[in-house]
C-alpha cells in the first residue's frame, strides 16, 4: 500500500456526451414525454424505472445541477443518474458500489462516496472513477464559511459568504487519519492513522499539492508520525519520531531537509524571531532563525522577551535570569536578575 494517495480532481465541469437513454420519458401509451420529478405521477415513474431496470427511486435532497435522482439497481446498489448525460452515471461501478448523492460543496470539487461491502470509497465525478483502492470504515465530511471578495469592471467590492470543505477525516479500525484537499485539486491521504477520535483529527492545511507530496516524503524519510506545520504556506515543520518520540524541526519547498535533528522532548518555535526553543531533560536552549544551536540544553527554563523595539531570550540558571542574543550567545545586559521583569528593567536601564 503506497504512503500517498494522490487524487486529481479539478473544478467539476462536465463536458455531457450525447446518449441514448433519457432524463425525460416516453411513455408509449399516452404518446407523451414526461419529466422525470418527485411531482411526476407514479405510473410514469414506475414504467421510468422498469426501463431502467430498477426497483427503486430517490430524489437528491440537495441542490444539484446534475444528480436530481438515484437509481437503485437488481444488486440493490444506488446508482447517481446525471442530467447532463440523461443516463446514469458510472453505470458499471454502481453494479459494485452504491453511490451517496454528493452534498453541495462536494459536487464543486468534484467528488462524492460510494459504499461497498462495509466500507466507503471516494469517488472522482471528473474522471469517473473510484479513486481509493483503500476502502475506509467510516468517513465523515464537514465543510465551513468561507468570506471571498470579487470585483466588477468598475473595481466594486463585493463579499460573497461561500461553503468549502473543512476536513475529510477517514477512519480504518478504531483510528481516524486527515484527508488534504489542497488548493490545486488534489487529494492527499496518509496511511498514518495517528487519532483515537474525529474530534482530534484537525482541519485540512489548504496547502498546495508540492507541499502535501513533501510532507509525506517527511513522514516516510525520517519515520516520521506527528507532524506540525509552523507557518500558513507548509514550509517549516516539527516533526517526531514514530520510534524515540524525539521532536526534530524539517523546511523546504518540494524538498524538505532537517534543520534541527530529531533529538529533543519539545521544540517550541517563536515566530517573531524564528527562534527555536528546545528541551531535552528538563532542559532548555536554543537555536537561531538559520538553524544554528546558540545554546545546549543546559538551563532551567527560557522565556521569548519582547524588549521595546527588538527581541531577547532570557535563560535561568540556579534561580537567576540572564538576558541573551536571539542570533548568538552574546548577553544584551550586563548582570542578572531574580525576575524576567529585572532583566526587562536592566535593559531599559542601560
Amino acid at each position: 500500500m503506497k504512503n500517498l494517495l494522490k487524487i486529481a480532481i479539478l473544478n467539476f465541469t462536465l463536458l455531457f456526451a450525447t446518449t441514448t437513454k433519457a432524463q425525460v420519458y416516453y411513455d408509449d401509451k399516452t404518446e407523451e414525454e414526461y419529466k422525470i420529478t418527485p411531482q411526476t405521477n407514479k405510473r410514469i415513474v414506475n414504467s421510468f424505472l422498469k426501463e431502467q431496470k430498477a426497483t427503486a427511486i430517490e430524489f437528491n435532497p440537495n441542490t444539484s445541477p446534475d444528480f436530481p435522482f438515484r437509481l437503485k439497481n437488481r444488486k440493490g446498489n444506488w446508482a447517481l443518474f446525471h442530467s447532463g448525460y440523461e443516463s446514469l452515471f458510472m453505470e458499471k461501478e454502481s453494479k459494485k458500489y452504491s453511490f451517496q448523492f454528493p452534498t453541495s460543496v462536494m459536487e464543486q470539487r468534484g467528488f462524492t462516496v460510494a459504499n461497498r461491502k462495509g466500507k466507503t470509497y471516494l469517488i472522482n465525478l471528473y474522471n469517473e472513477e473510484v479513486e481509493t483502492k483503500m476502502g475506509f470504515d467510516e468517513v465523515e465530511i464537514s465543510s465551513k464559511k468561507d468570506t471571498i471578495f470579487t470585483y466588477d469592471i468598475d473595481y466594486n467590492e463585493e463579499k460573497r459568504i461561500v461553503d468549502s470543505i473543512d476536513k475529510i477525516a477517514v477512519r480504518v479500525g478504531d483510528k481516524w487519519g486527515l484527508i488534504e484537499l489542497s488548493d490545486h485539486d488534489f487529494f492527499y491521504l496518509s496511511h498514518d492513522f495517528l487519532y483515537d477520535s474525529i474530534k482530534e483529527v484537525p482541519p485540512a492545511t489548504g496547502f498546495n499539492g508540492g507541499q502535501l507530496e513533501m510532507i509525506e516524503n517527511i513522514r516516510k524519510e525520517h519515520n516520521v508520525d506527528l507532524l506540525e506545520a509552523l507557518d500558513e504556506n507548509g514550509y517549516f515543520f516539527k516533526g517526531r519520531n514514530k520510534k524515540t518520540k524525539l521532536f526534530g524541526i524539517y523546511v523546504g519547498e518540494g524538498q524538505a531537509s532537517e534543520s534541527i535533528p530529531q533529538k529533543y522532548d519539545n521544540i517550541i518555535h517563536h515566530e517573531n524571531t524564528g527562534t527555536y526553543e528546545v528541551w531535552k531533560n528538563n532542559k532548555v536552549g536554543y537555536y537561531n532563525s538559520n538553524f544554528i544551536l546558540v545554546f545546549e540544553p543546559r538551563f532551567d527554563d527560557f522565556k521569548h522577551v519582547h524588549l521595546d523595539y527588538t527581541y531577547g531570550c532570557a535563560l535561568k540558571t540556579n534561580g537567576t535570569w540572564r538576558l541573551y542574543d536571539t542570533f548568538e550567545p552574546k548577553k544584551l545586559v550586563e548582570g542578572s536578575a531574580a525576575t524576567v521583569d529585572g532583566l526587562i528593567d536592566l535593559w531599559l536601564d542601560r
